[in-house]
């Protein structure tokens, strides 16, 4: 027997040096524990051939500006090698669909054709991404806009300037905005995008989409106890093997082993910082290390927003590089999400949502999604980080629990 358990994340960010550590920490972590019981194993030993061990291969590169980490445990180096082998196509075509950075990419053909009087045939991968954004600006209220792009524009330039985009950049870039504009057929297999210079911007979901794909080739290949991390966001599948089946060891549990993210927010001293629940050195920005909470997850998806990487600071104002559709602005209070759901591209969507809206609002939002579960940490201005985990966050994590921090 496997118990399942759980896995962690850090916050993204699309610079490929400052993913390096983020990588490695997802190397030395996502190691394996657990247990099987004996009993069934003899039994099942004396009336079976014995399977091969299996063994833990990793695969690593640069893809969609960020790292790719990809691991699975596989009988031999070879079965591993040629799984992965049809992982890295896969992720190049969602790249050539989902892009905004390359301008032959499908979807920046499709903004450069608007606006479309007639419907538009579009790939499965585009209308898939297209419908959960759309659906999430439904039940978002507009948070989410994926028709962002031109804002998003604006933004890396001001981060490269480290100047604030004017007004006037500010409210052109927001004419071409609207996410009601983005017209799908009934069957979702065509597209109308009814604004001119309408630019689509998957920044907000589309990792997580892709790593959910290239956990799917892994398992197609028969290797179901594989984890992929594409940037921040990961998609985890079977919990692994116990390296120990007759340890000691009080940690029941089985799965794919991460350190959670802890937000480093800034504050005038540590000692002003204090959160809702009992997770210790939550958000205390000044100490060094502070305590990060190891929990265990298989077969799901988990994912991290915030502003720990990206953003820009001018005048002593730190402006996030998730952008609120409402203002056009970045937001500048201090906050993190993170959201452990069934798919990737629900689990990259709602934490950047998440930060956006905020608690009160977030968590309206996030009764659209009953199997999701969700944490945001916020910074207030009094200096103090509000937590608020939902329960299913700390049925599954032990974060927001009096016993998960002895």
């Amino acid at each position: 027997m496997i118990v399942a358990s759980t896995s962690a994340f850090t916050p993204r960010s699309h610079q490929i040096s400052r993913h390096a550590w983020q990588v490695l920490a997802l190397l030395a972590w996502l190691l394996p524990i657990g247990f099987t019981c004996l009993d069934d194993r003899r039994t099942y030993a004396e009336e079976t051939p014995a399977s091969p061990p299996l063994k833990l291969f990793s695969d690593r590169a640069i893809r969609l500006g960020v790292d790719v980490v990809l691991q699975t445990y596989a009988p031999d180096e070879t079965r591993a090698k040629t799984a992965f082998a049809k992982v890295w196509p896969r992720i190049d075509e969602l790249n050539s669909i989902l892009s905004d950075y390359d301008p032959q990419s499908e979807v920046m053909r499709l903004c450069a054709s608007a606006p479309h009087a007639e419907f538009v045939p579009i790939s499965k991968d585009l209308s898939t991404c297209l419908q959960a954004s759309v659906r999430l600006a439904r039940e978002s209220d507009g948070a989410f806009d994926v028709t962002i792009g031109q804002l998003v524009k604006q933004w890396r330039r001001a981060r490269r300037k480290q100047s604030l985009p004017t007004p006037t950049q500010i409210a052109a870039a927001r004419e071409s905005m609207g996410w009601q504009n983005v017209c799908l057929s009934p069957d979702g297999n065509m597209v109308r995008l009814l604004k001119p210079g309408m630019q689509i911007d998957f920044g907000g979901i589309a990792k997580g989409y892709v790593a959910e794909e290239a956990l799917k080739i892994l398992q197609h290949e028969g290797l179901p106890i594989s984890a992929v991390a594409v940037s921040g966001d990961l998609a985890l599948g079977d919990a692994p093997p116990s390296p120990d089946a007759a340890s000691s060891s009080p940690q029941k549990t089985s799965g794919w082993k991460v350190l959670m993210p802890i937000p480093k927010f800034r504050t005038a001293s540590a000692e002003n910082v204090e959160s809702s629940t009992p997770v210790k050195n939550l958000g205390a920005a000044n100490s060094e290390e502070p305590d990060s909470p190891v929990v265990y997850l298989s077969n799901c998806c988990v994912s991290t927003a915030g502003d720990e990487f990206q953003f820009l600071e001018i005048d002593g104002v730190r402006y996030s590089h998730i952008l609120d559709p409402a203002t056009g602005m970045g937001l500048t209070r201090q906050i993190q999400a993170t959201v452990i759901a069934p798919h990737g591209i629900d689990a990259d969507g709602l934490d950047t949502t998440l930060c956006i809206l905020g608690h009160e609002k977030g968590a309206r939002l996030m009764q659209h999604h009953p199997a999701a579960a969700w944490i945001v940490h916020e910074l207030t201005p009094a200096g103090k980080v509000i937590s608020t985990p939902n329960e299913k966050f700390k049925k599954l994590t032990g974060i927001g629990n009096t016993s998960h921090c002895d």
